[in-house]
């Protein structure tokens, strides 16, 4: 007979699920209060399996608590984003050079279709739809680099990683430049070169943080 804490389970999973998406595709936005008593009703599930979905997404960095106000959306500050796109540039360039060593044909071919159905969204403007590919092509990567650590690391980092890459994709220009910088990337590590992987990741963070800590300056002048 299943206890009170496994049929409990699903639910904060769901509410888990819900809430991570409503703020990774930004319908919450930085700063916006998490008020219990919308988000049970919304969710439609118990306080209990909110506030334990809520401290999993506190433990992610997507949710703060703030005195007087409770659990809000976290904002990214700048120095926040330097920290990330630094950690982030030196694991990248890592688990890159790894794929390009240790990939498997059935990683290959995870990569392609991945890369693949990112391009055409690229191509056709589709910011969202790139943000969401850009997952998938970057999990193609953690897994066929060989590395556990590593992928594990990555995890930690992943959502926080798609707010900013969603904050560096808000440019105008951006979406192409980003198209050719993960080209540069495919073709590298479709062609097992581990140093032009590892190069192409490292300028394409480089560009991505470039672009995103303007867009986090602008906004806090």
């Amino acid at each position: 007979m299943a206890s009170i804490e496994e049929d409990a389970a699903p639910l904060r999973r769901q509410a888990e699920d819900a809430l991570r998406r409503k703020i990774l595709s930004g319908e919450l936005a930085p700063g916006d209060r998490l008020k219990e008593r919308e988000l049970v009703e919304l969710l439609g599930v118990s306080r209990t399996s909110l506030r334990e979905a809520l401290r999993q997404i506190e433990a992610e960095g997507l949710v703060t608590l703030e005195p007087n106000r409770g659990p809000v959306v976290a904002k990214l500050g700048y120095e926040d984003a330097e920290d990330l796109y630094e950690v982030r540039g030196v694991l990248e360039e890592q688990a890159c050079a790894g794929f390009a060593a240790r990939a498997t044909s059935t990683h290959m071919k995870a990569l392609k279709q991945a890369f693949t159905e990112l391009r055409r969204l690229a191509l056709a403007g589709d910011v969202e739809g790139t943000v969401r590919l850009s997952d998938v092509f970057y999990d193609a990567i953690q897994d066929g680099c060989g590395n556990r650590l590593l992928g594990r690391m990555l995890t930690q980092l992943h959502n926080r990683i798609v707010l900013l890459r969603r904050t560096s994709l808000s440019e105008p220009d951006r979406l192409p430049e980003t198209l050719v910088e993960l080209t540069e990337i495919y073709d590298a590590l479709i062609a097992r070169d581990e140093r032009a992987a590892a190069a192409a990741s490292r300028h394409h963070v480089r560009q991505a943080a470039r672009v995103a800590l303007r867009v986090l300056r602008s906004a806090n002048e």
